[in-house]
């Protein structure tokens, strides 16, 4: 799963839409295809990655509740942080204003519990806090 996931984003960084979709579709027939909701909830999330990027904003809020779903219940923080992140552009894009905002706190909150999870000293959480994703998430916000 990991490998299409990385596919789809190589694909969606060179624009190449129909591939992306080919390999977001791929993905999510792993996932689904396993109980492993980490995995599932990365799926759905690649695949409404590659719907925004298509402009199809029904699929991407589609594929979004999918991933919310398959993580309710447990703890994914790996995949939540950037399905809330994701979410939260979505509706920042449909002029949804507050169910944005919600799901930015929810991803700003779950990379706040991965940071807080490494100890201070640890190399790998200011590397964490520090890459390009999580900083425009977080904006002027620090852990």
């Amino acid at each position: 799963v990991l490998i299409e996931i990385a596919f789809v984003k190589v694909f969606l960084a060179s624009g190449n839409l129909s591939e992306a979709q080919a390999h977001a579709k791929y993905c999510v027939e792993l996932a689904c295809a396993t109980a492993e909701h980490t995995n599932q909830a990365f799926a759905w999330h690649a695949s409404a990655q590659v719907a925004m990027a298509e402009g199809n904003l029904r699929r991407a809020q589609d594929d979004i509740a999918q991933a919310l779903a398959v993580m309710e219940g447990y703890e994914v923080p790996l995949a939540t942080w950037g399905v809330h992140a994701t979410a939260s552009e979505l509706y920042q894009y449909l002029g949804d204003k507050v169910l944005a905002q919600q799901h930015r706190a929810l991803s700003c909150e779950t990379i706040g519990k991965i940071a807080n999870s490494l100890p201070p000293t640890e190399p790998l959480r200011q590397t964490f806090l520090s890459a390009p994703r999580i900083r425009e998430i977080l904006g002027t916000q620090s852990f």
